[in-house]
């Protein structure tokens, strides 16, 4: 965690009262419509309480590193509110309707045309080119220094140029090893193409090109970039108490930004921050949390948003022993238990105890903004404890005098793991820990650093269980299932042989593996629609998670800015183009 000295002050920018053009149009199925801006210039101050580690936006691992390196790097294409692509450095996002996305008659590889919009330049004036695209690519399959995610780049397995505003990606199959590959890919076919835009900020090839990859992390570039092409430019940095930003002269769309440049100042920890946000020392504050809405409230000319994020929540069981009793918990091989424990579980409390009611109940595996592959809206699973006492009742486990269920000689209990430094879910935890001893099950509660926690899920030496019962966890979904969907499949239990595998839970159910790799096959909508919605089913059945609810995002914005617009598929700084500050 950061800590930044307390600034005393900072002299926001005077506007001018010069109309702005409106908006362009939005991209087809999108409902976000910019207000056209009534002034020009100014200067937006916002306001964390943790500074930036990095302004690499393909290094970047927290939303405060992508928030700032989304203003400093424009993405190939990028993603709205409602989850709908649309272009950025590229003249249009490739597809199959419009001709840019094919399928070979093999059915295991493809291509795509990535197209950028001609007369692009980097805040230098040097022109932006297809160079500069292979290069990033390039860097994000480095071995020396990849990227935080290399889904998806690793099944390109050529870069053609065909200009300097056009380069063709081959998908195909690809060797173990190649862009960080865990095991030999049989097909290229990636239908979550999305995603790969959003994540794809290009860098500058004339200014990082002779630096070899290994070097980067100690490069002072990506502490204060000098080249960008976002929105924004770096100015300068006092130390870890604040960045300044200024409007970039040569970003794509030469009518903005509006604003003049942004004041980004980062405090000595959540208690300074919220003051200061009461204070009314800044237009946005971020890194807050729903326990911090009752401060907020009533701040004059200041807005409270809360949104529901892509960020799910869920208790992950083990299915397989536990690598540090040696004993697999009591619902391997009974998995009317985790029927049970999932009827048993108070959503709403647990909403109202750890999130002020804040957060978004699920009812299933999809978060609820994945509205295309969710399908129809389903009512939020109620509690029905009767029904799972008699679910336990007819399954052998019956009460003993100390309350707690046993059968055949063994207690009904198990541990239930958190991150130690999570205020919320030590909340939740403890409020599970009441709801099921309702049930008659004995649950042990259990916390380790973040570090530790995480180091629990892997494999040690030859022994490929998981070192936790069940963890309480979140995971940030992509918009896209054949994004991550494939983590859920056996193939990717961790093991010896697979020391990269990230289904940390042990799920193994061959229908769930089926319909998950009928979705990752294709790239026609209504047929991966149809196999993740099977799939999805499965996983419920399974019991490979129990979903409980969407995190919430909160923000705290002053009524002088106008445009900030939540969006739970990108960084919130996705359209600070259009930003701009009333008089």
């Amino acid at each position: 965690m950061k800590r930044a000295l307390l600034i005393s002050a900072l002299i926001v920018a005077c506007q001018s009262a010069a109309p702005a053009p409106a908006p362009t149009a939005s991209p087809p199925g999108s409902r976000y419509q910019p207000e056209a801006a009534a002034h020009l210039g100014g200067t937006l101050v916002m306001a964390d309480w943790e500074a930036p580690d990095t302004l690499d936006p393909i290094h970047a691992t927290t939303a405060n590193d992508l928030r700032i390196a989304g203003l400093l790097f424009a993405p190939l294409w990028g993603r709205d509110a409602d989850l709908v692509a649309f272009p950025e450095l590229v003249r249009e996002v490739p597809t199959l309707a419009n001709g840019d996305v094919k399928v070979a008659k093999d059915g295991l590889s493809m291509t795509v045309d990535v197209k950028l919009r001609s007369g692009l330049l980097w805040s230098d004036g040097r022109p932006l080119t297809a160079d500069d695209l292979i290069f990033t690519v390039d860097a994000i399959c480095s071995r020396d220094f990849p990227a935080r995610d290399q889904s998806g780049f690793d099944r390109i397995a050529l870069q053609e140029r065909k200009s300097d505003t056009e380069v063709v990606w081959h998908f195909g199959p690809r060797s173990h090893g190649q862009c960080g590959l865990g095991s030999d890919l049989s097909s290229g076919i990636y239908p979550a193409l999305d995603m790969l835009g959003p994540r794809a900020r290009l860098l500058p090839k004339h200014r990082l090109g002779s630096i070899p990859f290994a070097a980067w992390p100690s490069q002072p570039f990506f502490k204060h970039p000098d080249v960008g092409s976002g929105p924004f430019l770096f100015k300068d940095a006092v130390g870890s108490q604040l960045l300044d930003l200024a409007r970039n002269p040569h970003y794509r769309d030469a009518t903005k930004p509006y604003l003049d440049g942004i004041t980004y100042r980062f405090y000595n920890g959540k208690a300074a921050l919220v003051a200061g946000l009461q204070a009314g020392e800044s237009d946005l504050g971020f890194h807050l949390q729903p326990e911090d809405l009752n401060q907020l409230r009533g701040i004059p000319a200041s807005d409270s948003l809360t949104w529901p994020t892509l960020q799910g929540e869920y208790l992950n069981p083990n299915h397989g022993v536990n690598g540090e009793t040696g004993r697999a918990p009591p619902w391997v091989g009974d998995p009317l238990v985790l029927h049970a424990l999932a009827e048993a579980i108070d959503r709403p409390a647990l909403n109202d105890a750890a999130f002020g009611r804040a957060a978004a109940l699920t009812p299933g595996l999809f978060p609820e903004l994945m509205r295309s592959f969710a399908g129809p809206s389903q009512p939020t699973p109620a509690r029905a404890l009767d029904d799972a006492r008699k679910v336990l009742d007819g399954d052998g486990w019956k009460v003993a005098p100390d309350a707690f269920r046993g059968k055949a000689g063994r207690r009904l209990e198990f541990s239930l793991l958190v991150p130690c430094d999570s205020a919320p879910r030590q909340v939740e935890q403890a409020t599970l820990v009441e709801q099921w001893a309702e049930l008659g099950v004995l649950v042990r509660p259990a916390c380790a650093p973040r570090s530790s926690f995480f180091a629990a899920y892997s494999q040690q030496g030859v022994n490929a269980a998981g070192r936790f019962d069940m963890s309480l966890y979140s995971n940030t979904w992509e918009p896209d299932p054949s994004a991550w969907a494939a983590f859920g499949e056996s193939s990717q239990v961790p093991s010896a042989s697979n020391p990269g595998g990230q289904n940390w839970n042990r799920c193994q159910d061959p229908a769930l593996d089926r319909a998950f790799s009928e979705g990752a096959s294709t790239l026609d909508l209504a047929q991966r629609r149809r196999a993740y919605r099977e799939g999805a089913a499965a996983w419920l059945s399974y019991g490979c998670t129990i979903p409980l609810f969407d995190w919430p995002e909160v923000v705290q914005r002053s009524s002088k800015l106008h445009n900030f617009t939540p969006n739970a598929g990108s960084v919130d700084t996705w359209n600070a183009a259009d930003w701009w500050l009333s008089g």
